[in-house]
């Protein structure tokens, strides 16, 4: 059902829930040759221009290929794959820079046979990820096969894994999605493979749990993730929702991933859902609420992460190279603030004019 997608007057987004708000972010090193930054320039329409604008519409299906990406339980027919980074640590000697080694990562995926879109995510308070704090990124990549074929059906995939992070600790999750809220279908579900894009305005809570044989999480996950709070402080009409993610792989280190989406929400909210879903979680995987403690430190090794991120950027299969990303967001801001400088000169000078 489309009938909720709102177009915009705006460029191409395509926004993947039935809701009329957007959200997403990425980046890459320094030392990017300025061939690539050229080539950067060039592709530009390959890059999601995140701020733009709010949502676009998803046309409507025109081939079964481009049909959504929806099993029979109204959930995304694909893999998550969730990328936690405890460590932002150069992974030398290989790449000198966090990022660098990140988007090594990210621009091998995209050969991967079943690769749709990738989504980098940064930390809400973007000086968490410009000092390469623990958790200042995430990943998500998005494929069209199910969870258990992934790293057979591309075997480089896991081997590059291993080298853009090198000597870091880190978690990749591959995830099968198992719920959604307020649901009864998920947004990614309502689109097709290759489509989803996010937009960087809006905000995300991501919870990440070890929640081990406690049989009762997935019954209670919109309680302890801050989806209900988030939906509560937020409102329908920012609110985008939440999908609950179940990690298939028995010896991860976490068993389950939420993200709950906020929409175009401002920092007060942001912090309210994150501390409501830290003390949540505290009590779930240790019995007490230590939400105080937990709050300004490292709830890493109490077994559960919550983090506030924007997307920066969407990764799509063809275009950009993943590496050049962060050049030509620069560039766009960079645009963007020189357009206003000149609007704020023009109408400075029109003032004089008039007071002469």
């Amino acid at each position: 059902d489309f009938r909720h997608f709102r177009e915009t007057p705006h460029d191409t987004f395509s926004r993947i829930g039935p809701h009329p708000h957007s959200h997403p972010r990425a980046a890459m090193s320094a030392s990017c040759p300025c061939a690539v930054v050229a080539l950067a320039c060039r592709a530009a329409a390959g890059v999601t221009p995140c701020r733009r604008a709010r949502r676009a519409t998803v046309a409507r299906a025109s081939t079964k290929l481009e049909q959504p990406a929806c099993n029979e339980k109204g959930m995304y027919d694909g893999t998550v794959l969730f990328h936690v980074f405890p460590q932002l640590t150069p992974p030398t000697p290989i790449f000198s820079t966090f990022l660098e080694g990140a988007l090594h990562v990210a621009e091998v995926a995209k050969s991967h046979p079943a690769y749709a879109t990738a989504h980098f995510h940064e930390a809400h308070d973007s000086e968490k990820a410009l000092r390469e704090l623990p958790h200042g990124y995430l990943a998500m990549t998005l494929f069209s096969c199910a969870p258990e074929v992934l790293w057979t059906t591309f075997e480089d995939l896991k081997e590059c894994l291993d080298i853009g992070h090198n000597g870091q600790t880190h978690h990749p999750l591959v995830c099968r999605e198992t719920s959604a809220f307020p649901g009864p279908k998920s947004a990614l579900a309502q689109a097709p493979h290759g489509k989803v894009r996010y937009a960087e305005t809006d905000a995300t809570v991501v919870v990440v749990i070890n929640a081990g044989t406690n049989d009762d999480v997935e019954k209670s996950w919109t309680e302890w993730s801050g989806a209900e709070e988030a939906r509560r402080v937020c409102g329908d009409e920012s609110f985008l929702g939440a999908t609950l993610h179940t990690c298939i792989d028995t010896e991860a280190k976490y068993t389950h991933v939420v993200r709950v989406e906020l929409g175009n929400a401002d920092d007060e909210t942001v912090e309210a859902v994150v501390r409501h879903a830290t003390t949540r979680c505290a009590k779930l995987v240790n019995g007490t609420d230590q939400s105080t403690k937990l709050a300004n430190g490292d709830s890493t090794k109490n077994g559960f992460v919550v983090e506030a991120y924007r997307v920066a950027f969407n990764v799509e299969k063809k275009g950009t190279p993943a590496g050049a990303l962060f050049a030509v967001r620069e560039l766009q801001k960079k645009a963007r603030e020189n357009e206003k400088e000149k609007v704020a000169f023009e109408a400075k000078a029109a003032a004089k004019s008039a007071q002469a």
